[in-house]
């Protein structure tokens, strides 16, 4: 396969990657793991879906992949050096820390606090519509084949993620909870999408508020992911806790819940905004 350049595409070098981060929302590094390690990746990858082990938190069938599987652990688990010593010290890189520390300076960050191994099969629908994610992060990505449009290609929209900041800031700030933010986007809103097709091995990093969906795995493929999720410390989870900022934001006492238009931009029926929360629109 043919190494794909992109505008945001940039060498192993922090600040860069973060400019990119900024600007695009989202920053590709070329052949970050090796081919020897790869090999060795590829075989806890398939570990990690099936067997065993207390660093592992979940296992489970993929909830939007018919055939596919997903499991979710903690690099920071006692166990995982020993289980998964290659995944493990990839998700401990001391670059992707830096990144991520650069990228949400001055506050504090949970690095790679949960790394997700999803594989997926052939199926008929988009792994995932377009959306941005309702938990603030961003996170590192890594094919484990090369992967292009016939084995579901992720497709991100560059520069989307100051929309997603400003969506979800809006409807937090109106009362709505994290686990309530619409954030399946209406399709006919999106522009200049990209298709992510990267050799095995290269490195994404990009901002979850961007709009971003799985593509369709075709017949007699796969698509290999490992993904970590970083997030700043003390984000606003779901469930907010009695009495906490949140649950005041959801409370009656919200005053953006009671003054109308004053707090939010006028739209007419015909123009608008059918983004939705997923789990509340369910076909």
């Amino acid at each position: 396969m043919q190494m794909q350049s992109y505008d945001f595409t940039c060498s192993q070098d922090i600040d860069s990657a973060v400019k990119n981060m900024r600007n695009f929302g989202i920053t590709h590094v070329p052949n970050f793991i090796s081919e020897g390690e790869l090999g060795l990746i590829n075989t806890e990858f398939e570990k990690i879906l099936i067997n065993p082990s207390k660093a592992i938190i979940s296992q489970s069938g993929h909830p939007m992949n018919p055939d596919g599987r997903t499991a979710r652990f903690s690099p920071w688990h006692n166990d995982a050096l020993t289980d998964f010593p290659e995944i493990t010290k990839l998700f401990r890189n001391d670059f992707l820390k830096k990144i991520a520390e650069a990228y949400f300076a001055p506050h504090e960050i949970d690095f790679n606090d949960e790394v997700f191994a999803t594989h997926e099969k052939p199926a008929e629908t988009p792994i995932l519509p377009w959306h941005f994610d309702r938990m603030q992060s961003i996170k590192f990505w890594f094919y484990l084949t090369d992967t292009t449009k016939e084995n579901g290609a992720f497709e991100y929209c560059p520069s989307t993620h100051w929309e997603g900041h400003y969506r979800a800031g809006f409807h937090l700030s109106q009362g709505c909870g994290v686990e309530d933010i619409p954030n399946d986007i209406d399709e006919s809103l999106i522009r200049n999408p990209v298709s992510l097709e990267l050799k095995a091995g290269d490195l994404l990093i990009f901002d979850s508020d961007g709009f971003h969906r799985g593509g369709i795995v075709q017949p007699d493929q796969e698509r290999r992911v490992l993904r970590g999720h970083t997030h700043p410390k003390n984000l606003r989870r779901y469930s907010d806790k009695p009495l906490s900022a949140g649950w005041w934001l959801k409370s009656f006492l919200n005053i953006n819940k009671w003054t109308g238009n004053a707090s939010k931009r006028i739209l007419g029926d015909q123009v608008q905004d059918h983004t939705l929360n997923r789990k509340k629109h369910k076909n």
